[in-house]
């Protein structure tokens, strides 16, 4: 069991505004709130241990799609499911660049 750690900190007053309604819009406390909030900030920035957000379920009924897709393509061309395995790297490296153009390089998206 891990001991807790508390933090003083002194948030301007629209920062502590912001932070009561957030609070009071899903029920919880102010110390409950900086917890969501701080999890949710460092999911967003990729930091080491935070939940992948790419197993969301948005995330994989996309890739089943994807897949779905593909498979369909490849029942109805002469010699589909070769093709596919031997396109599969190309189609790999193809969606790294296709997610390039929205990141700035360091992971995170370009807003």
């Amino acid at each position: 069991m891990r001991l807790s750690r508390r933090f003083h900190l002194v948030l301007q007053s629209e920062l502590e505004d912001q932070l009561r309604r957030h609070a009071l819009s899903h029920g919880m406390s102010k110390a409950e709130a900086l917890r969501s909030l701080a999890v949710r900030g460092l999911e967003v920035e990729g930091v080491e241990g935070a939940v992948n957000r790419a197993d969301t379920p948005g995330t994989l009924a996309t890739l089943v799609a994807a897949e779905h897709a593909v498979l369909m393509v490849a029942s109805v061309l002469p010699e589909g499911e070769r093709r596919m395995r031997e396109l599969g790297p190309q189609a790999a490296r193809a969606a790294e660049e296709r997610l390039a153009l929205f990141s700035d390089g360091e992971g995170e998206a370009v807003q």
